[in-house]
């Protein structure tokens, strides 16, 4: 079943995704999780209603109690799975997907992700299909779940002055309900596509393509606005606007948040980053007196060193920010008063936050399909047998000036490469002769 990723499962609906695989999920969840009770949200695909009773559907009949919360983001549903402390939780959605798109995000109690290994056990359970009703079908209740959010929110803002922030919903979810909720808050929220429409009309939603936020960068200009905040499908990424029309890169923002929790009276805490990250991050971390963790890409990966490593917070370069506070697991909220109040404290605009970091020259992601990623990997360590060798994803290869991380994707014969060197030139030069041995 190809719709089983490395951290979820999506697929086209009806075509690989439907109500009958939906049910059947339900049931293997039902088993596998040996859960008693299952909270639900979903965002508002307009597969939506037919995937959720299909899915609630199997949980029942596997003697679960399920408790709906609606239409929320990722992020609430896993405040409630660990306020509540529930046995286990899903997220009904395909995040940044077009709105043929549907899919479920899992996690176990106290929001804990559930990794590639697990999703495997069950999809075999899935595939095999041989289930027994439960002597007694679950109950199905709804509970709201903007109450005791809003009130964790008000607890974590410490804002002593208003913000205008213009926010691109991305005609998703987060739309329907993030007025509301920020409305006890010192921001002013300046909406642009919160308008719900699964079709996506303006943009996909996914910020992490800059095509997609171009509609926001001009609207921060020009509304003299603080900052700029665009969300993905699901509201568990957000990737930020400076007051100049520029967008931050995620591993900038992850660099911003652990400063500005150190500026909040924390201190000697360790960061988890992804590995792709500028060396400007751990640079600056550790200028602060703070530690870096570079960490394999995955939110899976990241919450489980952060939880090791008890950290207060980490990032990866596609807009996911991770919060002790909010029990390892993305909050988008938190990120966007993290770095306000950083704003306030130092009395500065956003650009001024990111202008030391701007240390080295990045490449960005360049992917390239290869016949062998196992083949190419090895060529890559052989031709530059003078570097340090890492594997944490992929290979990483680190020189004095210079670095580059190559690591394959999940699901395709593809090869990521991310690299970073002093200048522009340099970075030119250096990108070329590692894609030659990579397309060679």
């Amino acid at each position: 079943m190809s719709i089983f990723k490395a951290y979820d499962i999506r697929g086209l609906v009806p075509a690989e995704l439907n109500e009958e695989i939906a049910g059947r999920i339900g049931r293997a969840a039902a088993e596998y999780f040996g859960a008693s009770r299952f909270l639900v949200g979903t965002d508002d695909r307009k597969s939506r209603d037919s995937l959720f009773k299909a899915f609630t559907d199997g949980l029942r009949a596997g003697g679960v109690d399920v408790v709906s919360i609606g239409k929320v983001s990722t992020p609430i549903l896993y405040y409630s799975v660990a306020k509540e402390d529930f046995d286990a939780g899903v997220m009904i959605t395909a995040s940044h997907n077009p709105g043929e798109y549907n899919g479920f995000k899992f996690c176990r109690r106290g929001a804990q992700p559930v990794p590639q290994e697990e999703l495997a056990a069950l999809r075999a359970l899935v595939e095999k299909n041989a289930f027994q009703d439960a002597p007694q079908r679950g109950d199905l209740e709804e509970k709201d779940p903007f109450p005791a959010y809003r009130e964790f929110l008000k607890q974590n803002s410490h804002l002593g002055r208003s913000y205008k922030v213009v926010v691109d919903a991305g005609n998703a979810v987060c739309g329907l309900f993030l007025e509301e909720l920020y409305k006890d808050t010192p921001i002013e929220i300046i909406p642009m596509y919160f308008e719900s429409d699964p079709s996506f009309p303006n943009h996909e939603p996914n910020p992490l393509e800059e095509e997609n936020t171009a509609d926001l960068r001009k609207r921060v200009v020009a509304e003299g606005a603080d900052l700029g905040a665009a969300l993905d499908g699901d509201g568990d990424r957000i990737m930020f606007i400076d007051e100049k029309g520029e967008q931050l890169a995620g591993d900038v923002t992850t660099l911003l948040i652990a400063l500005g929790l150190k500026e909040d009276g924390h201190s000697d805490f360790d960061v988890v980053v992804d590995c792709r990250s500028s060396r400007a991050v751990e640079e600056i971390l550790r200028e602060n007196g703070l530690g870096c963790t570079k960490s394999r890409v995955g939110h899976t990966f990241i919450k489980r060193l952060m939880r090791e490593k008890n950290s207060l917070s980490g990032g990866e370069l596609s807009g996911h920010y991770y919060f002790q506070a909010s029990s390892y697991t993305e909050s988008t909220d938190l990120a966007l008063f993290t770095i306000l109040r950083m704003m306030e404290r130092r009395a500065c605009r956003l650009s001024e936050l990111v202008e030391p970091t701007k240390r080295y020259v990045q490449s960005g992601e360049i992917n390239s399909r290869v016949t062998s990623v196992t083949d190419t990997l090895a060529a890559l360590r052989k031709a530059f047998p003078q570097g340090k060798v890492s594997e944490i994803d992929g290979v990483t290869i680190e020189f004095e000036d210079w670095w580059f991380n190559v690591r394959p994707s999940n699901t395709e014969p593809l090869l990521r490469l991310n690299l970073e060197a002093p200048d522009r030139a340099s970075m030119e030069k250096h990108r070329d002769a590692v894609l030659s041995v990579i397309r060679g």
